[in-house]
């Protein structure tokens, strides 16, 4: 799934400004498709995702203003590089869209500005009751204010020629990765070292272990950084030994990013690989032969498999008119026919219950997927991330440059982390 890194929020209280100052202008979406007369029209702003064919929303639209003349839905399709601005103007101007298809991490700044509303008030709780657990990533002090459109939890792809079994493990998964490496013909387990903007492989490692990135207040909000927590040093200790003592990950890994290194998977080069679910259709476009098998990111001894996840939300504006219809529509699209229809174009698992049980993903994979979306967690919602996890990407870094061990570089990043977010 595509998303957008958004800029800070004075950058977009300053846009408001500007724009409010503007002469009166439209900021209306268009209603062409729209029954004429209808009573209440709610408007949703409708990301673009590969795979998902203007006939599938043409054919949703059509069929939710079908059922009841009274509640009708205008689905707006805006290119997601686009998103960001569209919803920024329609706020600025006054005239949100009823709900849009957002970046989970927006959530942020909308509730901030006191833009959203709650979806539990306008969508039955049957609705929500259907979506995985692991899935509802969009709660912002306490209270869930996105609901989930796409979320894929993150698996273990296994190269079955490489691989020796499935590990249920961490512990097992070393073992395994020991006695499936063989460089340079072949290597264990796949690893990321360079750098860059996801930190996806601390993350695998440190929920496998029981840690997370902070303390949880009773109202749901952050306290202080616990990434250098024993769960945090357990992770970062046994990522190191698996690259820079076992040595079962591919070399050169302190140049790789995901982008770069996956390749060498498809290639039939890597044994163990942490990895989302766009791997079968990668696997198919470069040609791999290999048999492979899907399986959960296994947790340390002791631990539950914690894999994770990373969603896209709808979320409902407070200034829009018709929530009570956007209410109405969601309980519609999330019924199995039609959400199962669109997380199966976009090649998203499906993030309801019953949605998961329809033959097309009855697949491997999608099995595979699904069991994770019950226990998987996402990143955490705080608004300095960005921020956070580039304090946490250092730490990772001086430890495979070995500058620092495992303790003192998280001890530095959460002291750190908890300077950016004025916590003592």
């Amino acid at each position: 799934m595509r998303r957008i890194r958004f800029g800070k929020h004075l950058t977009v209280l300053l846009a408001m400004i500007v724009l409010m100052g503007l002469p009166s202008m439209s900021f209306a979406a268009g209603k062409t498709e729209t029954a004429a007369g209808a009573a209440s029209t709610a408007t949703l702003f409708w990301a673009g995702y590969d795979g998902v064919t203007e006939d599938y929303r043409k054919g949703l639209q059509d069929a939710f203003n079908a059922v009841d003349p009274a509640y009708q839905i205008d689905i707006v399709p805006v290119p997601w590089d686009q998103m960001k601005d569209k919803l920024t103007t329609a706020l600025a101007g006054g005239k949100p869209p009823d709900i849009s298809i957002i970046g989970t991490r927006w959530l942020l700044e909308y509730e901030e500005l006191g833009q959203l509303a709650e979806p539990g008030a306008y969508v039955g709780k049957a609705t929500i009751d259907d979506i995985f657990a692991g899935a509802k990533e969009g709660v912002v002090k306490g209270k869930l204010m996105g609901l989930p459109v796409a979320a894929g939890a993150r698996f273990m792809a296994i190269n079955d020629r490489i691989g020796k079994g499935v590990p249920k493990t961490m512990e097992e998964l070393r073992e395994m990765a020991i006695a499936a490496n063989d460089p340079p013909n072949q290597y264990g387990l796949f690893m990321v070292g360079q750098k860059n903007t996801e930190l996806t492989e601390f993350a695998y490692y440190l929920y496998a272990a029981g840690g997370d990135f902070f303390e949880k207040k009773a109202d749901g909000t952050f306290g202080k950084s616990t990434v250098n927590s024993a769960a945090g040093v357990k992770a970062l200790s046994f990522m190191n030994q698996l690259a820079n003592e076992d040595k079962v990950v591919q070399d050169g890994y302190l140049g790789m990013t995901r982008i770069q290194g996956h390749p060498m998977f498809y290639a039939d080069k890597i044994g163990y690989v942490m990895i989302g679910a766009w791997v079968d259709s990668a696997m198919k476009q470069a040609g791999s032969t290999f048999p492979v098998t899907y399986a959960q990111i296994p947790p340390f001894a002791g631990q539950k498999s914690t894999p994770l996840i990373i969603t896209d939300s709808i979320a409902f504006f407070s200034g829009a008119k018709n929530l009570k219809a956007a209410g109405k529509f969601v309980d519609f699209w999330y019924q199995s026919e039609w959400k199962g229809k669109f997380d199966e174009l976009a090649g998203f698992p499906p993030i309801t219950k019953k949605a998961s049980t329809l033959p097309a993903f009855n697949t491997p994979m999608y099995k595979v997927m699904s069991e994770a979306s019950v226990n998987a967690k996402g990143w955490p919602l705080i608004a300095t991330w960005d921020q956070c996890q580039d304090q946490i990407w250092d730490a990772v870094s001086k430890v495979y440059l070995k500058l620092a061990t495992p303790k003192e570089a998280l001890d530095a990043a959460a002291a750190a982390i908890d300077k950016i977010n004025n916590i003592k």
